[in-house]
């Protein structure tokens, strides 16, 4: 999961050589296609940032119950 993918961009590359699947937070000055899973959002403003990172980890949490069970 990648929350900037300019700023992380050798990241994002790296996964990518590895064969490892991006999600990552797209905003308007990256190019959306880096990301397998890409994320419209606005990278800079802390609330949109705080809101995704909220929805990420009720996500986890729902999966690993199932998981559990």
């Amino acid at each position: 999961f990648v929350l900037d993918m300019k700023k992380d961009a050798a990241a994002v590359k790296e996964a990518k050589m590895k064969g490892i699947k991006v999600i990552g937070l797209a905003d308007t000055n990256v190019d959306p296609t880096l990301a397998d899973f890409p994320i419209p959002a606005n990278d800079d403003a802390l609330s949109s940032v705080k809101y995704i990172l909220d929805k990420v980890k009720e996500i986890i949490k729902k999966c690993k119950v199932k998981n559990e069970k």
